[in-house]
């Protein structure tokens, strides 16, 4: 699903930025992001674990689990978003299946991806 593109003409379209958090781990999560333009780096800790670029979307787990932002996430280019607040992300859920298999896609790479990385650490 493209979402950079489903999500475009979002008239709650806000920018931020380079330079400048989107959220900061440890945060309250009542919203997640459809990045339109720019990039982002997502940060656990000080290390960058992910590069985001269009149509990413950020801080979908705090809405999942209701828990707090896990990681920081940091315009690196100036950024052009769309949150999604929870109400949003339920009824899409609800009434979109490609959307719940996006989600699910992107946790699933992202978790992978960390995985991978600390396989070599464990060893």
């Amino acid at each position: 699903m493209d979402l950079a593109t489903h999500f475009r003409n979002a008239r709650n379209a806000v920018s931020v930025s380079a330079g400048r958090l989107i959220f900061r781990s440890g945060d309250p999560g009542s919203v997640m992001y459809v990045l339109l333009e720019g990039s982002a780096a997502v940060l656990v800790g000080d290390e960058v674990v992910e590069l985001a670029g269009p149509g990413a979307i950020l801080g979908e787990m705090a809405l999942l689990d209701e828990g707090k932002r896990s990681a920081s996430v940091l315009a690196r280019r100036d950024c052009r978003l769309v949150p999604v607040p929870r109400e949003q992300f339920d009824l899409l859920i609800a009434e979109t299946p490609a959307f719940a298999r996006h989600v699910m896609r992107t946790m699933g790479e992202r978790l992978r991806r960390m995985n991978e990385r600390r396989v070599p650490a464990l060893a």
